[in-house]
Formats: C-alpha cells, sequence, structure tokens
C-alpha cells in the first residue's frame, strides 16, 4: 500500500529547493546585466574622431550618454597629444551636465585625444580618437601704398614755382622803381648843360665886344 505521507514530505523538501535554484539565478542575471547597463557612453566628441581643426581650436569637449558619477571627478581625465607625445592641455577637467572638457593649445599636425570617464555605476570607460591640427595662416602684410606720397610732391610743386616767381616780381618792382630817378637825373643834366652853354656863350659875345670897342 503506497504512503501518500512520504510524497506530501517529498513535495515539501522539493519546492525550497527550486524556488531556491530560481531565486538565485535571476540573483545572478539581475547582477550579471545591471552594471552593464549602467555604463556610459560616449555620444559626440569636438573635435570628431578623424576631423581637422583650425590651430586656435581653444577647448576639447566630449559629451556621453550619461553624467559622471558624482564625487568621482578627480577620476575624468583628457590628454591631447601631439605627434611627439607631448600632452597640449591644460587646466583641469571642467564637467557640464554629461560633458566634460579641457582647454588646449595646439600645435600643427597629428595628435590624439585620450579620455577616462566613470559610469554612474562607479565603473571607468577610456578611449581615444584622432585629429588633425591645421597650420595656422601667416599674417597677411598690407601692401605699401605710393599714392599718399605722390600727392605732397604734387602739391609742392606749385609752391616751388609761387617761390620761383616771387623774385622775378621783386625784380622787376625794383628796375621800374629805379628808371624813374635816372630819368629826372637825365632832363637835369640836359639842362644843366644848356644853361652852362648858354652862359660860356654869353661871356664870348662880351668879351668879343669890348675887343671891338
Amino acid at each position: 500500500m503506497h504512503d501518500h505521507r512520504d510524497d506530501r514530505r517529498r513535495s515539501r523538501t522539493v519546492t525550497p529547493r527550486v524556488l531556491l535554484a530560481v531565486a538565485l539565478s535571476a540573483f545572478l542575471v539581475l547582477i550579471g546585466t545591471t552594471p552593464a547597463s549602467a555604463h556610459a557612453a560616449l555620444t559626440s566628441s569636438d573635435p570628431a574622431d578623424g576631423a581637422t581643426v583650425a590651430a586656435d581650436l581653444e577647448r576639447v569637449t566630449l559629451t556621453f550618454s550619461e553624467a559622471p558619477l558624482a564625487g568621482l571627478e578627480a577620476g575624468l581625465r583628457i590628454e591631447v597629444r601631439d605627434d611627439g607625445g607631448t600632452d597640449e592641455s591644460s587646466g583641469a577637467v571642467a564637467v557640464d551636465g554629461t560633458s566634460m572638457s579641457k582647454a588646449v593649445s595646439l600645435s600643427p599636425g597629428p595628435h590624439t585625444l585620450v579620455w577616462r570617464y566613470v559610469s554612474p555605476d562607479g565603473h571607468p570607460i577610456e578611449g581615444q580618437l584622432a585629429f588633425w591640427v591645421e597650420t595656422a595662416a601667416s599674417p597677411t602684410v598690407p601692401p605699401t601704398t605710393t599714392s599718399p606720397t605722390a600727392a605732397p610732391t604734387s602739391s609742392l610743386e606749385p609752391t616751388a614755382a609761387a617761390a620761383g616767381a616771387a623774385p622775378n616780381t621783386g625784380a622787376g618792382t625794383h628796375a621800374h622803381g629805379h628808371g624813374g630817378p635816372a630819368l629826372l637825373f637825365g632832363v637835369v643834366g640836359i639842362l644843366a648843360v644848356l644853361v652852362i652853354g648858354a652862359v660860356v656863350l654869353r661871356i664870348r659875345r662880351g668879351a668879343d665886344a669890348r675887343t671891338e670897342g
């Protein structure tokens, strides 16, 4: 005869074991997927990977899907290395929402941006991207204009002509001024000669009259 009491004892023993196994499996699945889903990811960057930028770029910026873990900002890192491995970034990493940025002073040529970020779950993620910096344009020297120099030269010509004309006018005036007295002296001289001639003639006539008498 079958004992139903043994079946009930077995069912009571098996059920807790099955429930424990199911709960353990669910827990393992949960802890295995939750951290992965909480990891932040890089969504955009300035400059973008493979981009060519101007030499006057002042900051590089990385934007992520989630904000970094609060209190672990010291774990954030940005380095911008030139072709020789020199880090051309400066100052501290600045955080603004889901973005972090850093000041740079870039030389021409290839560069590599290396970054480190801390996800909200505390898991650090790292990556890098490459970009190229253009050679800075040489300053344009304005051409030398000669028109301002030519203008004073042309303006000096009337002045020189006027300066040359002034002595001529003065000389003409001076010559004309002396013409009047010279003419006067000539007339006076002629009159003096006539008077003297008349006096001499009269004296001679007087002498001849006395001789005849």
